[in-house]
């Protein structure tokens, strides 16, 4: 139903922003990596996917049309939900989850929080062939850093992805002391990967 989004980015955290077209503000659940290429002030451009799920419509938004392309390919797969797909994308750049999922390396995808053996295993079966058809070589697409934002940006992400918010504020701690002055991106991914 809407293919992109072209306006000014109002507000932004680690995985939501929302984009201001003809007076309207658009709110689009997002990956980190989109997260980064945003900046609020300024005019930009959200590729979309609108999703339904139980008559909530929800708006996912991507920096690329590659990576929303390689989304489309994930949520296609059973047991796969936008909070999955984005966790996905939030841990890893396009590239690198097409190349697990064309390597068939579950395993690096069960390091994710909401994949377990049978998703993993399901994303690399289903999505092998699929993955090498995108155009994943592009300049853009590579995994950017996050300006430096507290702690309460990254709780906020992980309520989001399907944590509590107590369970979110435990683990972003413990991951404050493995990396202490990380910015949110890096507590986040730190987080998903224990």
């Amino acid at each position: 139903m809407y293919d992109h989004l072209v306006g000014e980015v109002v507000e932004k955290h680690a995985s939501r922003a929302v984009v201001r077209c003809a007076g309207v503000g658009y709110e689009c659940r997002i990956s980190l990596s989109t997260a980064a290429d945003l900046k609020v002030g300024s005019t930009q451009q959200l590729f979309t996917i609108l999703h339904v799920v139980d008559g909530s419509p929800s708006l996912l938004g991507f920096a690329t049309r590659a990576e929303r392309e390689l989304a489309r390919a994930v949520l296609s797969v059973s047991g796969v939900g936008p909070s999955t797909a984005l966790a996905l994308l939030s841990v890893y750049a396009p590239r690198d989850l097409a190349g697990a999922i064309s390597g068939g390396d579950a395993a690096a995808l069960r390091r994710v929080k909401g994949v377990g053996q049978k998703t993993s295993e399901r994303l690399c079966l289903e999505l092998r062939d699929a993955v090498h058809k995108l155009d994943l070589d592009t300049s853009g697409l590579l995994q950017k850093t996050l300006p430096s934002q507290s702690a309460d940006d990254a709780i906020a992400a992980l309520v989001t992805l399907g944590y509590s918010e107590k369970d979110a504020r435990d683990r972003v701690e413990k991951a404050r002391k493995t990396g202490p002055g990380a910015d949110t991106e890096t507590l986040v991914k730190t987080v998903l990967q224990m």
